[in-house]
């Protein structure tokens, strides 16, 4: 033991529980009894090096046991050492006895050593109740205090007879707070990749972090229920998720009768005109005789508009769908093919799978409502606390909407939504899509200019457009066609995420990246073949939004436990350090929800995923949030704290009985 604790003899507050008075005075004579009291060699140099500090006050936790115990030592303090101050706090149970009494003493403890350690010197001593004696050390190392003391009889001798004159055979322990701190940063630092993740896993003891870094996520497909259930009570964010692509057969049954009603369609007469053309009853339309049509088209809904060219596509779908059956709809909607086993499918077979659920259902009001309402409440059931919902206001103004007003019922449902959900938050990106014109495309980017400039000063609690993004075909539409309509987004700070490297090759990315200052990237499956570039990703902390349902749907990735496809490359990028998300995409398109995408995304990757991972790739959904930075650090410290309780329940389950 080397050096003083002060380098002037300040005065010291002390705080124990009382038990025997005897040991208070020991503590007394070891600091203010000078030469009367003579110690060993290694008590004398700790006592030595406290520079002849003396204690002035002294704060007892006293429960109404206690209060004989306490007229004694004021008798005997007052005698020996009148200067001193002795300060009880006496708990209002008669003895520790149940967990009401705990509770009232933890608070006890918590608000006195709260504020001693902003008054001055605060040293936790042992008073002779060691379940109080923890709590104080417990609450000195969370508050600060300058260590703790304990003098014990080496001879161990009766404590009914005094013995505070055998000093010389005293053990004193001094243990510095300094030298917690610096052994528990020692250890923190020793664990490769822990800044990476929650800041409050880093007081976790080293076994638990070893076994969330060993349990894997996706290995086993037997274990999909207990790993589906760990992950969907796991906040999350969902940065990437399309309005159009949310639905599924009831609700876009509904959709159809909505517009059928408020529209005024003339549903029986455009049923009639389908079933003459096709020479069936559309009670008994299925995806094969439409495909027949166009046996080459790319899907089956793509010779919907063969049928009847001079309607009006939004009215011909809605009386369309509103006299089909759910299966129908279900069969419609994915060209006939089973939804989990479409892989490697072109993009312009994903984008017609939306049709239905896209821009032809959402012509109004209610519509909008409640296709916005089925997708925040099925997110917020899954676990999803913040999301980014992705519009293009102007494919939903075929019935007299217009752009303000489909952003303006968007924002008020979200609102709705968020008073009842108080946990939760919804914001909006307004999307362009790459192969419709300029024009249209310039009407959204005036719209987030205008939403987004005129929400700066709002608070969490008000749903805000804060972002655009780019999609659609990537071939033929590089993003340098786009630089003149983006200015107005870059003059006004709005946000950017592009859709790029999907599809096409790495070159769209670095477009997106440089030429339109991109600072999330939807999907990004080309990046990896671009080291450079995957650098440049990780230094920037530019976010890559991974749909792993729809990536799979799009580009012929294979599983774990499969031999033919193409690695997904997630694994590269985390071991790369780029701050990966984990996003649905489309929740109809691809029958899902973000629970299920962080499963597959195990089930992606060679080895599985760690719930260390898993834990690390929430982190980064809530990370890259288009969010103003103290807005973010607020979102970051409540779901740290929901990270943290979840894995207490998980490795300690007592803690939540």
């Amino acid at each position: 033991m080397s050096g003083k604790y002060s380098s002037s003899p300040e005065p010291i507050t002390s705080l124990t529980a009382l038990g025997d008075p005897d040991l208070v005075l020991e503590y007394l004579d070891f600091f203010n009894g000078g030469r009367r009291f003579s110690y060993n060699e290694e008590a004398s140099r700790v006592r030595d090096n406290f520079a002849g500090s003396r204690i002035t006050k002294i704060h007892l936790i006293c429960t109404r046991a206690n209060e004989k115990a306490l007229e004694t030592l004021q008798t005997k303090v007052a005698a020996e050492y009148p200067d001193v101050l002795l300060e009880p706090a006496f708990l209002q149970c008669e003895d520790i006895e149940n967990k009401r009494d705990e509770q009232e003493m933890k608070e006890t403890v918590y608000g006195l050593v709260a504020r001693l350690s902003r008054e001055g010197r605060l040293i936790i001593s042992s008073g002779g109740r060691k379940t109080m004696t923890n709590r104080l050390i417990e609450a000195g190392l969370l508050y600060g205090c300058e260590g703790y003391l304990a003098i014990t009889d080496s001879r161990q001798t009766d404590r009914k007879s005094s013995i505070r004159q055998q000093s010389h055979t005293f053990n004193v322990l001094w243990i510095p707070a300094r030298q917690f701190y610096r052994e528990r940063r020692n250890s923190i630092l020793d664990r490769e990749g822990i800044g990476d993740n929650f800041r409050s896993l880093t007081i976790l003891p080293q076994t638990i972090i070893d076994r969330l870094r060993s349990e894997r996520i996706g290995v086993d497909p037997a274990n999909k229920r207990q790993e589906l259930a760990w992950l969907q009570s796991l906040p999350k964010a969902d940065l990437h998720c399309h309005l159009g692509g949310a639905f599924d057969p009831p609700l876009l049954k509904q959709l159809a009768l909505l517009m059928v009603e408020e529209c005024g369609i003339d549903d029986v007469a455009l049923r009639q005109a389908i079933e003459h053309h096709i020479g069936h009853t559309v009670r008994e339309l299925s995806s094969g005789q439409l495909r027949g049509l166009e046996p080459n088209a790319r899907h089956c809904l793509h010779n919907l508009k063969l049928l009847l060219p001079e309607a009006d596509s939004a009215e011909l779908v809605s009386a369309l769908v509103a006299g089909l059956s759910e299966e129908q709809i279900q069969d419609l909607s994915f060209d006939g093919r089973d939804i989990q086993d479409c892989r490697n499918m072109d993009l312009d077979w994903y984008m017609a799978c939306g049709d239905l659920g896209g821009s032809s259902l959402l012509q109004t009001e209610s519509c909008l409502r409640t296709a916005l309402g089925w997708l925040l409440q099925k997110a917020y059931d899954d676990g999803v606390r913040y999301i980014e919902v992705r519009c293009s206001p102007a494919n939903y103004c075929r019935q007299g909407l217009g752009i303000r007003n489909v952003l303006d019922i968007l924002i008020d449902e979200g609102s709705r939504f968020m008073a009842d959900h108080d946990d939760f938050t919804v914001h909006f990106l307004v999307m362009a899509t790459r192969h419709k014109s300029r024009a249209a495309m310039a009407s959204h980017v005036s719209a987030a200019v205008c939403y987004a400039a005129g929400s700066g000063g709002q608070e969490n609690s008000v749903p805000r457009v804060v972002g655009f993004d780019l999609a659609g075909q990537e071939e033929d539409y590089d993003p340098v066609r786009f630089q003149d309509l983006f200015m107005p987004l870059h003059h006004h700070f709005i946000n950017i995420t592009i859709h790029a490297g999907e599809m096409e090759s790495d070159d769209k990315i670095w477009q997106a990246l440089y030429l339109l200052h991109a600072k999330r990237i939807g999907h990004g499956l080309k990046l990896v073949n671009n080291a450079r570039m995957m650098d440049y990703v990780r230094d920037y902390g530019t976010a890559v939004e991974m749909c792993p349902s729809s990536n799979i749907q799009t580009n012929d990735f294979m599983l774990a436990d499969e031999q033919a496809g193409s690695r997904y490359p997630l694994g590269a990028y985390l071991d790369h350090g780029i701050e990966v998300t984990i996003n649905t995409d489309n929740l109809g398109i691809s029958a899902t929800r973000l629970s299920r995408e962080y499963w597959l995304a195990g089930r992606l990757s060679r080895k599985g995923l760690s719930r260390w991972q898993i834990l690390k790739l929430v982190r980064n959904g809530f990370r890259a949030a288009f969010l103003p930075k103290d807005r973010k650090d607020r979102l970051l410290k409540q779901v740290d704290r929901q990270i943290f309780q979840t894995v207490m329940d998980n490795f300690f389950p007592e803690a939540s009985a």
